[in-house]
């Protein structure tokens, strides 16, 4: 796992102090943010919980992060770094291991679409460069550092369900279920659209590759399932390799989850679903897949899900090997009155 934890002050068996991290970590770590804090009087829940999956006996605490941080919204993360909208709909970015804070401009149409949390960034560790993308109805606004501090637009042909920027080659991936995938370039000084994006196609949400929980036979079968049905999305994700996936998952009423995993078949010219990532996993949260291959603390071929809100049983490792929920330890979420709750990558 690289460079050892340094851990600082409390009994073992209590939680513990984050005062670094590995410098090459490889295994996501789970971050449960404070409840909403009302008490203007009270700094006493500031702080965030770390489970890490290898520690499995015990959870770490973050430094106090402040009052502002209580009470905002995390949208996304990238390394050790997380996306935060404040109550007054102002971004920032902050690194809650080392308490690092970078503040981004507001304007007001920004503002006035902060209610969809529809984004996605970068930053490196080292120089703190960062690119910013925040998704609107017909437009979409980035910001990057050193380009005069300013929102830019770009145009988009229509409302995109979802969004993934691949950190390797700043690529943004846009996807909407009626049309092929959008590729823009960010790594210039403008983004670009990529003409070739179309080889990938459009994706529908096929529920027939889902499990219907009724009985073989019954001829009610179709309206059951839309009865249990309670939720269902897809999102964009990038392999390792830098390949596209598509991952569609249903939620039951019985709070059971279900994923499937597909890629594109060029020969065929079509989505197939596959039943294995192999040696690898994926981070749902960031869409990506990481190595998951002879590393302690991450199981292949599973997805790390962070579910919806505060309600521990939808915080989960899915196994596609058994197509089951794996849930974690209770200690982790008695620990802390949290908000919502983010797998990332620490580096």
């Amino acid at each position: 796992m690289g460079a050892k934890r340094n851990l600082i002050g409390g009994d073992e068996k209590k939680n513990k102090e984050v005062g670094c991290i590995p410098n090459r970590n490889q295994i996501p770590w789970l971050i449960l943010l404070p409840e909403t804090n009302n008490n203007n009087n009270s700094n006493n829940n500031n702080s965030c919980v770390l489970f890490v999956p290898e520690d499995k006996d015990r959870v770490y605490k973050t430094r106090d992060l402040g009052f502002e941080f209580s009470k905002s919204r995390c949208l996304m993360t990238c390394g050790s770094w997380l996306l935060m909208s404040s109550p007054k709909r102002d971004l920032y970015m902050i690194n809650p291991l080392t308490s690092e804070r970078i503040d981004l401009p507001n304007t007001d149409k920004l503002k006035a679409s902060l209610e969809f949390e529809g984004a996605c960034f970068w930053i490196d560790n080292e120089t703190k460069d960062y690119i910013v993308i925040w998704k609107m109805a017909m437009s979409t606004m980035f910001i990057k550092k050193g380009d005069d501090n300013t929102w830019h637009e770009f145009p988009l042909y229509s409302w995109r369900e979802d969004m993934i920027l691949n950190h390797k080659n700043q690529k943004l991936y846009l996807y909407h279920h009626k049309n092929p995938i959008n590729i823009w370039d960010f790594s210039g000084d403008k983004p670009v659209e990529e003409d070739d994006g179309s080889y990938l196609g459009s994706f529908w949400f096929n529920h027939y590759d889902f499990p219907s929980y009724v009985d073989e036979g019954d001829e009610n079968e179709e309206e059951l399932y839309w009865q249990k049905l309670m939720h269902h999305t897809t999102r964009i994700a990038v392999t390792v390799s830098g390949h596209v996936l598509m991952v569609a998952s249903i939620l039951f009423s019985c709070k059971t989850w279900h994923f499937r995993v597909y890629k594109r078949d060029l020969a065929q010219c079509r989505w197939v679903k596959i039943d294995s990532l192999g040696d690898h996993a994926l981070i749902y949260d960031m869409g990506i897949t990481v190595v998951a291959k002879d590393i302690p603390g991450i199981k292949r071929n599973s997805i790390y899900f962070s579910g919806r809100g505060d309600d521990p049983d939808q915080i989960f490792v899915y196994d596609l090997s058994t197509q089951k929920m794996e849930t974690l330890p209770k200690h982790v979420f008695s620990s802390i009155r949290f908000s919502h709750a983010r797998w990332f990558l620490p580096c």
